[in-house]
This record gives C-alpha cells, sequence and structure tokens, in this order.
C-alpha cells in the first residue's frame, strides 16, 4: 500500500514538473516570437486569430521534440528576421546599439576637455 501510494505521489510530481517545465519554455518561446499582423505585440500579447494559431503551432512543435531554435529558425523562414522579438545586431543594426555609446563617450571627452582646459 505504501509503495503504491509513494509511486502515484512520484508520477504527479513528475507529470506535474512536466507540465511547468512545458509551460515555461511555450511562455519563453512565445515572448521572443511576434505576431505577423500586429505591430509591436509578441505572440503572448497577441490575441489575432494568426497569434493563436501559431502559438497552437508551436506547442505541437514541442510536443514533437523540436528544439527552441529549430522553432525560431522555421518561423524565421516563414516571415523573415522581423518576426523575432529580439533579432542578431549585426551590420547597420549594431550602430543603433553602439551609436548612443560613441556619441556619450566623444560627449564625455567634450566636456572634460571643456571642464579642465
Amino acid at each position: 500500500m505504501t509503495k503504491t501510494v509513494f509511486l502515484a505521489l512520484c508520477t504527479f510530481t513528475f507529470l506535474f514538473s512536466f507540465q511547468s517545465s512545458l509551460e515555461d519554455r511555450l511562455y519563453s518561446l512565445n515572448r521572443q516570437l511576434m505576431c505577423p499582423i500586429c505591430d509591436g505585440l509578441t505572440l503572448e500579447q497577441s490575441q489575432a486569430n494568426v497569434a493563436v494559431e501559431m502559438r497552437a503551432e508551436i506547442k505541437k512543435m514541442v510536443i514533437k521534440g523540436m528544439n527552441d531554435q529549430e522553432i525560431k529558425d522555421y518561423y524565421v523562414e516563414k516571415y523573415g528576421l522581423y518576426i523575432l522579438a529580439d533579432p542578431p545586431k549585426k551590420g547597420f543594426d549594431a550602430l543603433i546599439f553602439i551609436g548612443p555609446l560613441l556619441f556619450g563617450l566623444l560627449g564625455l571627452i567634450i566636456l572634460y576637455k571643456y571642464l579642465f582646459s
């Protein structure tokens, strides 16, 4: 009797932890992909029919065993890089992130020369 109860508790714990990790993974993926028809909304935020269908499709992909990168690559191939909420920073896009740092540094240098010369 004790073994049966222990086995049942272990089974339920395993199933609930698997469900929790699955939900966490789906939540993370849905926050990393943008809705293709909404402006500035991730799949997690959007209630459009396309976003609901994409969330269901992602859930099926995760259950089939695809990893996160394969799923993102599938949607990038289908919709382009703008589907990613955090696209890779390379080329001209990198200047958007480096530019303010360079101008801030240049401003500090000019301020330093102006105050101490």
